[in-house]
């Protein structure tokens, strides 16, 4: 009796031991091999939009006659902006400020008040020339308004599509090294299986530059064409592809 145990636990004891064996030495899956690379792409797109800022600027002895006389000047130049018939006009308040104005006397050596200055600035802009020429001439008659910082940009919907364009000829760009790379060891590239991509934009503006305003109504009219270059798109994608 004793001798069929034993030799049924000698089989069992072979079946364990040949199981984990077979668990142990089974290989590995092959590891999925893969290329990353980087894509570049550097473009250009054109500026469509010319914008103009519009500075109310009033100095009062006391802050509440700064105030009310700052937005009564915004107030009229609001109510022109507004009646402007331009599909692609775009009106946009940047700065409300009120604060007391001092200047150092050396004579004193101390800092004087001279009064409480408000500043509003309004940003104008449009796909349209001519609405920035009418805007800067007209404005030329407003007490307490100055124009400043006069320049070009590009439209979002008008960088939407050269991004995207830049984006795809960035991915191809990385495809290509990816080939270059997997062609040498006798392989080819296949799908993508993962990317990511980081954007530099360069100046898409004029530098700022204020209007003297005796000037500023002729700025524009005096010039046939204004003079900017292209915005500039760059575009850097990080992808990983498979090798077959």
């Amino acid at each position: 009796m004793n001798k069929y145990i034993n030799a049924a636990f000698a089989i069992l004891l072979l079946l364990i031991f040949g199981f984990a064996a077979g668990r142990w030495f089974v290989p590995a899956p092959e590891k999925a091999r893969t290329i990353a690379t980087t894509g570049e792409c550097l473009s250009k797109v054109e500026k469509d939009m010319t914008a103009i800022s519009l500075r109310v600027t009033v100095l009062a002895p006391d802050a509440a006659a700064s105030l009310r006389n700052a937005q009564g000047t915004y107030t009229e130049l609001a109510a022109y902006l507004k009646g402007i018939k331009d599909d692609s006009i775009k009106i946009e308040t940047t700065r409300f400020d009120s604060n007391e104005r001092t200047e150092w006397n050396p004579s004193t050596q101390r800092s004087e008040s001279k009064g409480f200055e408000t500043n509003i600035v309004v940003s104008v802009s449009s796909k349209n020339r001519t609405t920035i020429e009418n805007v800067i001439g007209d404005v030329a008659s407003m007490t307490n308004v100055f124009p400043e910082n006069l320049r070009m940009s590009t439209s979002p919907e008008k960088m939407k599509p050269a991004l995207e364009a830049c984006i795809q000829t960035a991915v191809e760009n990385a495809r290509d090294k990816a080939n270059a790379i997997a062609t040498a060891d006798g392989d080819k590239v296949g799908q993508m299986i993962s990317a990511e991509f980081s954007r530099t934009a360069g100046s898409n503006d004029f530098a700022p530059r204020p209007m003297m305003r005796m000037a500023a109504a002729g700025a524009l009219a005096a010039a046939p064409e204004l003079f900017a270059t292209d915005s500039d798109i760059s575009v850097v994608v990080n992808v990983t592809f498979k090798v077959r």
